[in-house]
């Protein structure tokens, strides 16, 4: 990306200062430009329940179905608040456009694969980006399922979620250690109110409404992670069987 290379050929306070604007702007006209197609030209109605106003720097979770998370997740938080950065595989990068944004950005690249070395090296990804979390304006996402939901995963794992899989803590967990007590940590539950969902029917407009639903806590009410979003994740599947009826 051109604005992330003359960052880095030149890193002079001003030059970095003008190349972080340039792709915030950027960023934040990509979010409204999708959002734009999905609510005005394929016609998807947006139910936003709960309100939440979003700091500077807030950790987000949400549950994980489709990449059409992604711009939803984006839409909620970028509109009035700060831009996504997420946790992403290492080889999205090499995607034109997308993994060069996420290259300016800085998101945090992990490896994602079973091996114990990369599985610390992933650990030490995510440790470094919950250090800096907070000195920039940022709101870091995180999906703790880890996956996409799908029925074979949910099957598989047999842990008595109707439409969630079950939430992996060590990251979040991580995260609590490093970032302020006083940092707000925003729910976010995405119902498609349908099973299977696919992002090309969503480029196109179906499901035609999708609920979403916020909630916000800050880190300091939380004593036990794990078992803190345990909690969470079985308010959510009662919170999606709900929609689903």
């Amino acid at each position: 990306m051109p604005i992330a290379i003359i960052g880095a050929l030149f890193p002079l306070a001003m030059v970095s200062q003008f190349c972080t604007w340039a792709v915030d702007r950027i960023y934040r006209n990509a979010v409204n430009l999708n959002s734009f197609w999905m609510q005005k030209v394929v016609g998807i109605e947006l139910d936003i329940q709960g309100d939440v106003e979003f700091s500077r720097s807030p950790v987000v979770i949400c549950n994980h179905q489709s990449w059409f998370d992604i711009p939803l997740v984006q839409d909620i938080v970028t509109r009035d608040g700060p831009i996504v950065k997420f946790l992403v595989k290492r080889e999205i990068i090499w995607i034109p456009i997308i993994g060069w944004i996420c290259l300016a950005l800085n998101f945090p690249r992990l490896y994602r694969n079973k091996g114990g070395a990369t599985r610390e090296n992933d650990f030490s990804i995510i440790q470094k980006a919950s250090k800096e979390h907070g000195d920039e304006s940022g709101a870091l996402l995180i999906f703790p399922e880890g996956t996409r939901f799908t029925e074979a995963k949910k099957q598989k794992q047999n842990v008595g979620y109707d439409h969630l899989v079950r939430p992996r803590s060590g990251g979040l967990k991580m995260i609590q250690n490093f970032v302020s007590a006083d940092t707000p940590l925003v729910d976010i539950t995405i119902d498609y109110h349908q099973s299977n969902v696919n992002i090309l029917r969503c480029l196109h407009g179906d499901p035609r409404k999708i609920t979403i639903t916020l909630k916000q806590y800050v880190f300091s009410e939380i004593d036990n992670v794990e078992d803190w979003l345990n909690r969470r994740w079985s308010e959510k599947d009662k919170l999606l069987s709900k929609g689903a009826r």
